[in-house]
């Protein structure tokens, strides 16, 4: 129940910015500059994971036009070749969320981005100063769905399982809060029909957050 909830703990790409479409777009463009056609629904498997599975699994549709290392480094330099925009998809209702949040709960952000990556993502939109922890899917052996990542983070804002909620959107994410033990709540997607049937309670938009709390439910 809402009632006993102490700490909300927040995925970041698909959750708090609309940037998985950026990066797809992103990935397609780098292939079909290598001459390599591939389509959004060859991306969506590459939601939700950490960096390290990320360039494995893009790896697979690379056809072997290069070793691996090189092309991962390939992968990293075209990434850095450019600045990513993250207030063009910073999803609007996040600022009043976290402000009302962050009055009540311990607010903490657990991504399978790199630390880098959450970093300037925050930075350049002024969240940072709501999480009181923050943690990235690089400091871990292993990437969400397993739980690792959530079990450390309720560890870290010193609260049981049952007194903290997760937002999520990504199978893989919802499937790691399940095995941890934590309630969670999926973020609708409406663009590449992840299968989000596992989370406890499916919301439409981010202000769905507070209104589920205010009612306990």
């Amino acid at each position: 129940m809402m009632e006993t909830i102490k700490a909300i703990i927040f995925d970041m790409d698909g959750v708090i910015f609309d940037s998985e479409t950026m990066y797809i777009n992103d990935l397609i463009r780098f292939f079909k500059q290598h001459d390599i056609e591939i389509q959004v629904s060859d991306c969506i498997p590459l939601i939700g994971i950490d960096s390290k599975l990320y360039y494995e699994q893009a790896y697979t549709m690379w056809n072997n036009k290069t070793d691996f290392i090189t092309f991962k480094n390939m992968l990293q330099e075209y990434f850095r070749s450019f600045d990513c925009d993250y207030k063009a998809v910073v999803r609007p209702q996040i600022y009043s969320v976290l402000e009302s949040l962050s009055e009540r709960y311990k607010i903490a952000l657990a991504s399978s981005s790199s630390l880098n990556t959450i970093n300037t993502a925050l930075d350049q939109v002024d969240l940072r100063k709501y999480f009181t922890f923050i943690v990235s899917g690089e400091q871990f052996k292993e990437s969400k769905p397993n739980p690792e990542i959530y079990l450390h983070t309720i560890k870290e804002l010193n609260v049981n399982k049952d007194e903290a909620i997760i937002i999520e959107d990504s199978p893989k994410g919802i499937l790691a809060a399940n095995r941890a033990g934590i309630k969670v709540l999926a973020l609708k997607d409406d663009k590449f029909g992840l299968d989000q049937s596992q989370a406890d309670i499916n919301i439409d938009e981010l202000n769905d957050i507070i209104k589920l709390i205010e009612k306990g439910a």
